[in-house]
């Protein structure tokens, strides 16, 4: 039929293999950082062709007989031996295949910009997993929508910590914050962003009051562990995931350390790194010793291992 239905229709139908091909490869696009077809965004003339047509082939088939399920198609992909490589390579692979186009070693891509402050808000625990509802207003610059003649409110409530995916868009005034690490202004749909690495970006995690105050909470809950060496390797797994290597451990001690005498003989110096969002810390802790924590587990946020899926 010549309406929704008959394209809904078309689009799944068993004899045309694009509608597959083209949501398999995005689903490859996010797990490994690059689709098996390179322009995911243009599957016709124009674009790439497949690095490899056979297993573009097989997984939409794959995916197809399945009756599209997405969950399967998923734990096929992260099962796979490829998949579950090291991302280190040797100098004479990484000249070979710079972009890792042939998958002889494991993916290695930055997180995308709503991950980053989701993983955040996780590790810190300040995540509010509530799902659905209307958008959220999170922190940013005072000021930014009078360029419209409009005035931004950030929320008070606990609604600030929902997911990222509830961030409010305005296309012509995007979020700083999510447009730092390249997320979109929606203007146009964009099934591949691009990646760019810039010092913008350590700034923000360093001071966007998002990162201030998760630094500051972990901080505070660092400050209750039974010491220091227990307390960094727990920040440091829970904010990206794996343990500890024995040397960045004694580097974060030092900082912890150095910090903490900074802040013991300057308590002016901690006032506004403690003040940074809703969550108050309470009076009766060691001030000091919460800032100079805060301070290592900004410095695990803003470091390779979190904002890098390897």
């Amino acid at each position: 039929p010549k309406n929704r239905l008959g394209l809904a229709q078309w689009l799944t139908d068993p004899k045309n293999p694009l509608t597959a091909r083209v949501v398999v490869n995005r689903f490859w696009q996010q797990l490994f950082g690059q689709g098996i077809v390179k322009t995911s965004e243009d599957f016709g003339n124009q674009g790439e062709m497949p690095v490899n047509l056979a297993l573009l082939d097989y997984l939409a088939l794959n995916f197809q007989e399945k009756g599209w399920n997405v969950k399967a198609l998923l734990k096929e992909m992260v099962m796979s031996e490829t998949y579950q490589q090291d991302s280190k390579t040797s100098p004479i692979l990484r000249e070979k295949d710079p972009e890792n186009r042939f998958l002889a070693r494991g993916p290695s891509a930055r997180l995308s910009a709503e991950m980053m402050r989701d993983n955040a808000l996780v590790a810190s625990g300040l995540l509010n997993p509530r799902i659905g509802g209307k958008s959220i207003y999170p922190y940013q610059p005072e000021g930014l929508w009078e360029i419209n003649s409009h005035s931004y409110k950030a929320d008070t409530t606990q609604e600030i910590y929902r997911r990222s995916l509830y961030v409010v868009v305005k296309r012509s005034v995007p979020n700083p914050t999510l447009a730092t690490f390249d997320a979109s202004a929606r203007s146009s749909c964009l099934p591949r962003r691009q990646k760019t690495t810039t010092p913008l970006q350590a700034l923000v995690l360093m001071n966007d009051p998002t990162f201030v105050e998760a630094s500051k909470v972990l901080g505070f809950q660092m400050s209750q562990a039974q010491s220091a060496e227990e307390a960094i390797k727990d920040a440091y797994l829970r904010v990206t995931g794996r343990e500890i290597k024995a040397e960045e451990l004694a580097i974060l001690q030092q900082l912890q350390a150095k910090e903490m005498a900074s802040f013991a003989s300057k308590s002016q110096k901690m006032k506004g790194l403690l003040a940074a969002g809703r969550f108050k810390i309470p009076r009766e802790v060691d001030s000091a010793k919460v800032a100079s924590y805060a301070v290592v587990a900004s410095v695990i946020m803003n470091s390779d291992a979190s904002i890098t899926k390897r």
